[in-house]
């Protein structure tokens, strides 16, 4: 029987350090700059990435680690690269998606328009900050203490993932253009985009920071069924979710044309008068409340909020059979396990 309060509490423990230790590397980073411009930049970067968030990447990270190691100060410092990792990809993703907030707060970009009143050359900015954290992001790795070997293989699954994230975020842009968007190609967008990055690399980087490549493909199976069942949640919070505690509009995620698995077997089950109306919708840029609402109703009565919910239940218990197989500390597994609830039952 998992302790909910006691995972809480540890939860909120490992976020508070991760937390710390993101504020001394900002803070070193700031020491080295002489250029008031540039550090102006960085400390809006070190507001971005500390504000909010539930620290969930660098928090598996940590766990998986504790798999097979006792959880030490390095760990915590080289675990901040994925948080930084996170800002990086946030800052040029709102860019694209033109999103004015971020974490109920304004994105980066947004905030640096605030100071220079001229949008082009505030995401401009933006984009280079983006970068910047980036580097960040593989320095911090890089000088956490860990033994070479370990470092390295850490460090190349690092790159691969964003290499990964990449890939998945240009299947994206093509997607709102494709009008043939089919299931198949949409869990490739969300392993390549979500998954990798958000699980699966996150609790290999951990294990191969412990020295651990037994149990490798079983995390990897894990955190791609995990990682893909994570964004279903996410796209079903992009519809029906509460704005309020997901700190971004209702709306957006229809706005931005997202093909997700909601609106492609909704489609796929709709009669030609709802397949239409459907197009238009997630073409249309700016839905009116009575299209969003009607939108919402055809996902329902077309079961493909039902079929979605299902999917997300039957890659949960696959991540789970993973996790079952490996030998290690059973505390923490135990408490990726209540990680992964965590994650697909959230409200933000």
């Amino acid at each position: 029987m998992i302790n909910i309060e006691f995972y809480k509490k540890r939860l909120e423990i490992l976020k508070n350090s991760i937390n710390q230790e993101l504020e001394s590397y900002f803070d070193m980073k700031l020491s080295e700059c002489y250029d008031s411009e540039i550090k102006n930049v960085i400390d809006e970067l070190k507001t971005f990435t500390l504000n909010g968030g539930k620290r969930l990447r660098p928090i598996l990270m940590i766990i998986s680690y504790n798999i097979f190691n006792d959880i030490d100060q390095k760990i915590i410092k080289a675990a901040t690269s994925i948080e930084m990792a996170q800002s990086f990809l946030l800052i040029h993703d709102d860019i694209m998606d033109n999103s004015d907030l971020r974490r109920g707060k304004p994105s980066f970009h947004k905030a640096m328009e605030k100071n220079i009143n001229d949008r082009k050359i505030a995401e401009n900015i933006a984009i280079s900050a983006g970068d910047l954290v980036d580097t960040f992001s593989h320095e911090a790795l890089l000088k956490s203490g860990f033994e070479i070997n370990n470092l390295l293989k850490a460090d190349y699954e690092f790159s691969k993932v964003i290499e990964d994230t990449g890939k998945g975020q240009i299947l994206d842009i093509y997607s709102s253009i494709n009008d043939n968007y089919s299931e198949e190609k949409l869990f490739k967008l969300h392993y390549l985009k979500t998954a990798r990055y958000t699980i699966e690399g996150p609790v290999l980087m951990g294990a191969y920071l412990a020295g651990d490549i037994k149990y490798t493909e079983n995390l990897r199976k894990f955190g791609s069924n995990a990682g893909i069942a994570f964004q279903l949640y996410d796209d079903v919070l992009g519809i029906f979710g509460d704005e309020n505690k997901t700190g971004k509009s209702i709306k957006s995620d229809v706005n931005e044309g997202k093909k997700t698995l909601l609106i492609i077997k909704a489609y796929e089950n709709s009669d030609d008068n709802d397949k239409k109306f459907i197009d238009n919708a997630i073409k249309n840029g700016n839905i009116n409340d009575d299209d969003f609402n009607r939108l919402k109703y055809i996902i329902k009565n077309t079961g493909s909020y039902d079929y979605s919910m299902k999917k997300i239940n039957e890659l949960t218990v696959n991540a789970k059979n993973e996790l079952k197989k490996i030998n290690g500390n059973n505390e923490a597994i135990d408490m990726i396990n209540f990680l992964l609830d965590y994650m697909i039952k959230r409200e933000n």
